[in-house]
């Protein structure tokens, strides 16, 4: 736009100072200063419109991104090693983990690390946990001989 206004000033100028009494600097400076005008907003315009597209496609990568960390590490992981990985401030890195743990809410733990940092777990129901039993035989027989503990063992 600068160029364009520019070019359409210079131009008012010579051809003014060669035709004083005339309108030809006007004739040819209006012209090239309308259509400077609109494609400068033109492309003003366009560029924000395109800027908005970049920021959200940039977005959807860096979740994708997130998500192949998730499916490679398959465990937890936290906000600092995919900040890390990704080359992203830590705050910017939460906000990823925090939107796709919304995504799998249900597939989602959270847990917070001995540094204080929170920790994302995606593993859900891949994971299992094993809880050891205690022998009942041998409690069931200590209940049923100790009147004080199972009450039903007087009545008999």
């Amino acid at each position: 736009m600068v160029f364009g206004f520019s070019l359409a000033a210079g131009l008012w100028l010579l051809l003014q100072s060669i035709f004083p009494g005339s309108m030809v600097g006007w004739a040819f400076a209006v012209p090239v200063s309308a259509v400077t005008l609109f494609f400068g907003l033109l492309f003003l315009l366009g560029g924000k419109r395109l800027r908005q597209q970049g920021t959200t496609r940039r977005d959807a990568v860096q979740l994708e991104a997130v998500r192949a960390l998730v499916a490679h590490r398959r465990g937890a992981i936290g906000a600092l090693e995919v900040a890390d990985k990704l080359l992203l401030p830590e705050a910017q890195a939460d906000a990823l983990l925090t939107q796709l743990a919304r995504e799998k809410a249900t597939a989602v733990t959270l847990d917070v690390d001995d540094a204080g940092h929170v920790v994302y777990d995606f593993t859900g129901g891949e994971a299992r946990w094993r809880v050891l039993e205690e022998s009942l035989v041998g409690a069931e027989e200590e209940a049923a001989s100790d009147p004080k503990r199972n009450p039903r063992a007087t009545r008999k």
